[in-house]
Order: C-alpha cells, then structure tokens, then sequence
C-alpha cells in the first residue's frame, strides 16, 4: 500500500512541481539493519504557501483528501480510499531545506525514483521526532554499520539540542 501511495504522490508532487522528498519510516527503512512495517507515508515538501492551494486541488482531483492540518501550516495529512495516509510536511526551517538539498534520488523496486534523504538526515529527522519508533530506527541504522558523517550529526543534534540521545545511542553501539 505505501508504494501505491508514493506513486501517486510522486505524479501529483512533481506534475505540481514542487521539489520534495520521502522521509520517516519508508526512508529510515532504506538504511535500517532490518526493515519495519508503518501505518502511512511521510513526504518533506518545499512549498510557499501560495503553491498549497494548487497542491490540494491536484490532490483531491486524485481521490486523496485533506483531513488535518497543524495549526501553523506545517503539516497536512491527506488520506485516499486505496492508498492509506500519507503525511506532507512543508519545510519550514533552515535544516528541513538543507536535508532537501542534500537529498538524492533512489529507485525503489520495480523503477520508482523518488528522492531520499541521506542517512545521516534521516538520523537527525528520528532524534528530533524522539518516539521509541524513531530511536529504534536510529538503532537498527547504527546495527546496520555502514559509516555516517557523525560530525555533521552532531552539528544538527546540537541545533536541535538532542545531543545526549545521539550521544547515548552512540555509545550503546560502539
């Protein structure tokens, strides 16, 4: 189902034309030791706020429907009949714009391309969401020991001032 969803997703964000990216578990999933089941797609948009109308139109038109935004605008969750849930996250700091740009593009099975973020982001994205999920995907990242640029990690967990958890899961894994 969450292919299915990504596909759509991936016609309507780029015949819409705004740059974006997979994130959350279907990313983590791509760096993880072991892969992990989740309930819905995550995708990181940048988007000005005179783009959403469009967006939502060309959603809708695609049998997908807005059921809850955040407050701030920061969020939009969309839900489809066939396809599930899928979260669409509008980049609003400096470090969801630099992970876009550092983002790269991966073929998924059977010849999907969509751009993903690098594994170092997607560690960053987990500590800062900090749930039991995120940090057992940091986890299963680390177990998965492929080498990551821990200073630009540390950089990002400083920012967001979650340091001590990636020092902490750090040690647990060396």
């Amino acid at each position: 189902m969450a292919r299915s969803a990504l596909e759509s997703l991936a016609r309507i964000l780029d015949r819409v034309g705004i740059e974006w990216m997979l994130f959350g578990a279907l990313a983590a999933n791509l760096y993880r030791a072991e892969t992990r089941l989740t309930g819905d797609t995550d995708v990181l948009l940048e988007s000005a706020r005179a783009e959403r109308a469009g967006l939502e139109a060309a959603l809708r038109s695609k049998g997908w429907i807005p059921f809850r935004a955040s407050p701030d605008g920061s969020l939009l969750r969309i839900r489809h009949a066939e396809f599930g849930n899928a979260d669409l996250v509008f980049s609003g700091t400096d470090y969801e714009r630099v992970a876009l740009g550092r983002s790269r593009p991966e073929t998924l099975d059977a010849g999907l391309t969509v751009r993903v973020p690098t594994r170092e982001d997607v560690v960053v994205f987990k500590l800062i969401a900090g749930r039991a999920k995120d940090l057992a995907d940091i986890e299963s990242i680390l177990d998965a020991g492929a080498a990551l640029d821990d200073a630009y990690v540390e950089q990002w967990a400083s920012e967001w001032d979650v340091r001590d958890a990636w020092r902490q899961l750090q040690a647990q894994h060396r």
